[in-house]
């Protein structure tokens, strides 16, 4: 992946995440210890190198997200939240059901 996409990828992932916690540049920096104008940069895109241990205290400390969120597959991120949600909604036993069903398909995967 290029250094440009990875720094879009990251800017969406963060955009997303304060989102997600309520909040914004401003704050996620206070949080994090750093000058807001980095978070901004990177949202913007102007920062297209962003150093790891800035966007570590920004997952970590600024939103309190673990890192590889602002690496992370959106696509994938979302699949997993509905997924979670609605294993969350069904009664245990068709959860039980279902978890059994799971580890059928994962043991005849020709991927496992």
């Amino acid at each position: 992946m290029e250094r440009e996409t990875i720094a879009m990828l990251v800017a969406k992932n963060l955009e997303a995440a304060m989102e997600r916690k309520g909040t914004n540049p401003a704050e996620v920096a206070r949080r994090a210890g750093i000058n807001a104008t980095g978070v901004y940069d990177i949202l913007s895109g102007k920062s297209r190198h962003p150093r790891l241990d800035t966007l570590h205290k920004i997952a970590v400390k600024g939103l309190g997200v673990p890192f590889h969120v602002l690496f992370a597959d959106p696509d994938a991120d979302r699949l997993d939240q509905e997924l979670l949600e609605t294993i969350g909604m069904m009664e245990p036993a068709d959860r039980r059901r279902f978890l059994a069903m799971a580890r059928a398909s994962m043991a005849t995967s020709p991927l496992s």
